[in-house]
């Protein structure tokens, strides 16, 4: 079961015209805003990836104000771990547990997520949380993660998972953010 101690949340991707474009992208960027404030509410360590920030452009407005104080990490590799700096986040972090967000679906994030189970991390995607540019691809991607191992949740699910019960100090403030 996922534990606040032992969780990690990477954000992947959600910049420029792609992140307004693909399948569903308002419901996306809600459901990820609330995930990065509800782990920020509970003190999980987010780590905030740009894929080619020159060329893609930057994190959505709604995301960035959500990761305000954070810095983004720029990559160009599909999968983040591909990026040293990432990975040296990540290990820094002490965290085995990783819960995934971002664009797209088929292709960064699911590259990301198969390269962190081979190291043996948790991996955990909030799929509605994920995209694609097509429906089509989003639905591709969550299957081939879910067959990899990868547990597919809603943001929601996620939360109330990692707070165990409504006896939590910040169930209120959760609860109020997915209302």
């Amino acid at each position: 079961m996922i534990s606040i101690q032992n969780t990690q949340l990477v954000v992947v991707d959600i910049q420029g015209k792609l992140s307004q474009i693909v399948y569903d992208s308002d419901n996306m960027l809600r459901n990820s805003r609330i995930l990065i404030e509800g782990c920020r509410i509970l003190d999980i360590p987010i780590v905030w990836l740009e894929q080619l920030p020159d060329k893609l452009g930057n994190t959505h407005p709604l995301i960035a104000e959500a990761l305000n104080g954070l810095s983004p990490i720029a990559k160009s590799s599909f999968s983040a771990l591909g990026n040293d700096k990432f990975v040296e986040q990540i290990e820094r972090n002490c965290r085995k547990q990783i819960i995934l967000s971002g664009i797209e679906t088929h292709i960064c994030v699911y590259q990301t997520a198969i390269d962190f189970i081979d190291k043996g991390y948790e991996v955990f995607v909030a799929a509605d949380t994920v995209s694609s540019r097509s429906e089509e691809n989003r639905h591709i991607g969550i299957e081939a993660m879910r067959q990899e191992g990868v547990k597919i949740l809603s943001t929601e699910a996620i939360l109330f998972a990692l707070m165990k019960g409504a006896d939590h100090l910040k169930f209120r403030e959760i609860a109020k953010l997915v209302k």
